[in-house]
């Protein structure tokens, strides 16, 4: 079952917060999590090189500025949502790193903004490669026409993809893409996309209905009508968001190789392909989740 103590949800006050906040609150409010609002402030020199802030230009926010800001996001959290700020100064990817720490988050909701540079990428790395916990990523809303709700009493089904290369590594993923399925009106996708000619001789996986047939012994048995399986070709990375957007999928749950640069299908530029390409959040899950 998912455990969700502690959502963190860094917001920068750009056009994007309000819809990032409600996504976390939303999530908090469904698993009885603690929510935590946090914002850093940087110096301009700081700003220069951070590249998930959505404009490198805007002054510093004075400390007063900042806490009306946070506590105009907190009055758009839900009654009942316990729900709290907390302010950091430095470089935007420690100040993350730190904050999870401190406040031992099991979720980080993040929002990626303009041309998804390398720099919004890193931030979402260094999370999950230094921080051990989920990281929900986001993209603007001209980005993203879909908008997952995880409440249980949504009455539309969802459709959320988890793409696995059928290593254990990626367990972690599916157990969550089964948890939610379990908890909330989810279709859930998994998918295997079978590499080029060229990657297929030293990795090969078997033929469509060999890796099929693995996909579905992966579903538990209570899951089976709302689980279906998809295997494609192509390059892993955009065959990925390919299959999410021809899906309509609201979310891609993905698990990360943390520490395992010698891997291909998950290694860190199927991550990043994923993140630039996906038109819905992209949930990452590292190989031993806490969330």
């Amino acid at each position: 079952m998912i455990a969700l103590e502690t959502v963190l949800c860094p917001v920068d006050f750009s056009p994007a917060t309000p819809r990032q906040v409600d996504l976390a609150a939303d999530l908090s409010r469904t698993f009885g999590a603690r929510l935590v609002l946090h914002h850093n402030r940087h110096s301009l020199g700081a700003v220069a090189s951070v590249g998930w802030m959505w404009n490198a230009d805007h002054q510093c926010d004075s400390q007063t500025v900042v806490e009306a800001k946070l506590r105009d996001c907190l009055s758009r959290v839900p009654e009942g949502v316990r729900a709290e700020q907390l302010t950091t100064e430095g470089p935007a990817s420690r100040a993350v790193l730190a904050a999870g720490e401190l406040v031992k988050a099991d979720l980080v909701v993040l929002t990626a903004h303009g041309t998804l540079a390398d720099d919004h990428a890193s931030i979402t790395r260094q999370v999950l490669e230094h921080g051990g916990r989920a990281v929900l990523v986001l993209h603007e809303p001209t980005v993203e026409p879909r908008t997952p709700r995880f409440a249980s009493e949504s009455v539309d089904s969802q459709i959320v993809v988890v793409p696995t290369d059928l290593e254990p590594a990626t367990r972690a993923a599916l157990e969550l893409g089964f948890d939610l399925t379990r908890q909330l009106p989810i279709e859930l996708h998994l998918l295997h996309v079978l590499p080029s000619a060229r990657v297929w001789r030293s990795h090969h996986a078997g033929s469509d209905e060999e890796v099929l047939g693995k996909l579905r012994a992966l579903v538990p048995e209570e899951l089976a009508a709302r689980v279906k399986v998809h295997v494609e070709h192509g390059e892993v990375g955009p065959g990925i968001a390919a299959a999410a957007e021809g899906l309509s999928a609201v979310c891609i749950v993905m698990g990360e190789h943390t520490g395992t640069a010698g891997r291909r299908w998950f290694g860190r530029n199927t991550q990043s392909v994923v993140l630039h390409q996906a038109h819905c959040p992209v949930w990452y899950v590292p190989s031993t989740r806490a969330a």
